[in-house]
C-alpha cells in the first residue's frame, strides 16, 4: 500500500514541467460523464407473401415470403458530469510514482554512487546553514551584552560597549549577505551512503518561510543532483557572498576574531564551519516531505 505524503516544501514549477515531459503534456482537470438509463422494447413479426399459387411454390420449393420487424422503444437516461482536479501535492505524488516506474529515481543506499544529473531520494535530519546559525547566534549574544551593559559608563567601558555594537552590525550585514536572493541552504550530515548534503531551496515554495516545521526533523528529500564531490574536496557555504573569493587564511582570521570576542565576554560560541566536507553533493529539491 502506497504511503500518503505531507510536503513541507514543494517546487510546483518543477513538478509541472517534469510531468509534462513524461506524459507529453498534462491535464489537471478531467471531465467524467456517466450515463444510466432504462429502456423497454416491444417487437412483432410481419409476414409478407408474393401472391404465388401454393402449387407453384411447392413445386419450386422456394419460400418467397418475407418478414419485417416492427418495434417500439421507450427510454429515459440520466447524465452526471464530474470534474477531477489535482492539487500540487497529488501531482507530485503522481510524478514520484512515474519516476519510480520509469527507473529515473535513485534511492540512496549504503553503496550508492551520487552522480550530478541524477534524480535522487534520501532521508535525513535537516539543519539550517550552520554558518548563518552561528553568525545569527553571535549577533543575538552581542545584543544581549549591549542590553545588560546599561550601567553608568566608566573609563574604558563605553569603548567596550561600542565595540559590541560595531561587531553586531558587521555580523548582521554578513548574515544578510548569506541570505540574499531567493534561495537558502539547508544541510544534512551523515547520510546512509556516507555523504553530506547541501539542499538549496527556493524560499517562495517553503510551507513556512521561517522553516520552523522543516528543520530539526526527519524528512525525505527528492531532487536533482547538481554537484558531487569526493572526500578530497568540499562545498563552500560562502559561495553566495564576496567572501568566497577571499583566501581561506583571511576568512579564518576574521572568524577567529569574532569567536575570541565572544569567548572573552563569557559567551559559548558554536564551532564555525564555512564548508561541507566531502564526500558531499548539492541538490535542487523538488519536494521535502514527511
Amino acid at each position: 500500500m502506497e504511503k500518503l505524503i505531507v510536503p513541507v516544501y514543494l517546487n510546483q514549477k518543477l513538478v509541472f514541467d517534469l510531468l509534462a515531459m513524461l506524459q507529453d503534456g498534462i491535464s489537471t482537470v478531467k471531465a467524467i460523464n456517466s450515463t444510466s438509463g432504462e429502456s423497454s422494447y416491444q417487437s412483432g413479426k410481419l409476414s409478407v407473401g408474393f401472391g404465388l399459387s401454393e402449387a407453384f411454390s411447392t413445386l419450386l420449393k422456394i419460400d418467397l415470403s418475407g418478414s419485417q420487424d416492427k418495434g417500439k422503444s421507450d427510454s429515459s437516461s440520466h447524465e452526471v458530469s464530474e470534474e477531477k482536479v489535482h492539487t500540487p501535492a497529488s501531482l507530485f505524488f503522481k510524478l514520484r510514482n512515474l519516476l519510480v516506474e520509469k527507473g529515473h529515481l535513485v534511492q540512496l543506499s549504503e553503496h550508492s554512487r551520487v552522480v550530478a544529473g541524477d534524480f535522487i531520494e534520501f532521508e535525513g535530519a535537516l539543519s539550517r546553514n550552520p554558518i548563518v546559525e552561528t553568525v545569527d547566534s553571535m549577533a543575538q549574544m552581542l545584543e544581549m551584552a549591549e542590553m545588560f551593559d546599561q550601567t553608568p559608563k566608566t573609563k574604558g567601558k563605553g569603548a567596550q560597549s561600542n565595540e559590541f555594537k560595531v561587531m553586531r552590525q558587521q555580523m548582521l550585514q554578513f548574515s544578510d549577505s548569506l541570505k540574499a536572493g531567493n534561495t537558502t541552504d539547508l544541510t544534512i550530515s551523515g547520510l546512509i551512503s556516507g555523504h553530506n548534503a547541501l539542499v538549496t531551496v527556493e524560499t517562495a515554495f517553503l510551507n513556512d518561510p521561517q522553516m520552523s516545521d522543516l528543520v530539526d526533523g526527519n524528512f525525505k528529500v527528492l531532487g536533482k543532483v547538481i554537484r558531487s564531490v569526493n572526500s578530497q574536496a568540499n562545498i563552500s557555504l560562502l559561495r553566495k557572498t564576496a567572501m568566497s573569493k577571499m583566501p581561506s587564511p583571511i576568512i579564518m582570521q576574521a572568524f577567529n576574531q569574532m569567536s575570541e570576542l565572544g569567548t572573552e565576554n563569557g559567551f559559548n560560541i558554536p564551532e564555525l564551519k564555512w564548508d561541507i566536507e566531502g564526500p558531499a553533493f548539492q541538490i535542487l529539491p523538488i519536494a521535502i516531505y514527511a
